[in-house]
């Protein structure tokens, strides 16, 4: 009886090398799959933080001009001028700022704050008595669409709202305003005594602070969430009251 030498692979090493081919092909494919998975939530994520930063600073860009009033000269006392002769000036009375009001609204649809600020009128000057209509401003933020808008003036007395941010890459998940407000008593400054049973009460001054908190999701992925703050101090200080004539 004579035996010959094997040649090629047998059925059993056959499927065993094919086993171990497919395992490392799968292992392959899960390393493959994660990788492409981490780049597209990165991506996601660097989208959803770039979408928020832009947003803030709109919105922080816009706070620093609340209660910009323009005709400053109308908010400081002015003495009596050239007295004693045809040209003499009465003294003048300092005004209230008619676009200091800041005004937070949180409805079961929105959450907002709306305020003013002059702003150059064709011809004209900055400011007036009565703030004009393109003088609101603010921002809100629609519940039901999960979008930020910006106001930026009214026409026919209506608002125009503008989206700053794109529901179809991320949603606003939620907003918080908090806005603060440091009072000051400045009867100090005063000629005359103020602020005593006798006496009307003494000027207030205010520091106003907003701070606000973004809370972005992305529209494709909702296990994609970022938070962004920022805080803004309102340049414009509301003074209320007056001193004792």
């Amino acid at each position: 009886m004579t035996f010959s030498s094997q040649r090629g692979l047998g059925l059993v090493e056959l499927m065993v090398g094919i086993t171990v081919g497919l395992i490392v092909a799968a292992g392959a494919s899960m390393v493959a799959v994660n990788q492409i998975n981490e780049h597209r939530r990165l991506m996601l994520e660097t989208q959803i933080q770039q979408d928020l930063r832009t947003a803030a600073d709109l919105l922080q860009q816009d706070l620093r001009r609340a209660g910009f009033r323009g005709l400053t000269e109308q908010g400081v006392w002015a003495p009596p001028s050239a007295v004693g002769t045809a040209a003499e000036q009465a003294s003048k009375t300092a005004s209230a700022n008619p676009y200091i009001s800041v005004v937070k609204a949180d409805t079961p649809g929105a959450l907002s704050l709306t305020y003013m600020y002059a702003r150059y009128s064709g011809g004209g000057l900055f400011g007036a008595e009565v703030p004009r209509d393109a003088e609101h401003f603010g921002f809100k933020w629609d519940k039901s669409s999960k979008t930020l808008y910006l106001r930026i003036g009214s026409t026919d007395g209506q608002d125009n709202w503008l989206p700053i941010t794109d529901p179809d890459s991320v949603r606003i998940t939620d907003f918080d305003i908090e806005v603060t407000s440091q009072p000051t008593n400045v009867g100090d400054f005063c000629d005359k005594p103020c602020g005593t049973a006798s006496t009307p009460a003494c000027p207030i001054h205010e520091v106003r602070q907003v701070k606000f908190t973004l809370v972005g999701e992305a529209r494709h992925d909702s296990n994609v969430k970022r938070t962004l703050s920022g805080v803004e101090r309102l340049r414009a200080d509301s003074i209320s009251g007056a001193c004792p004539a």
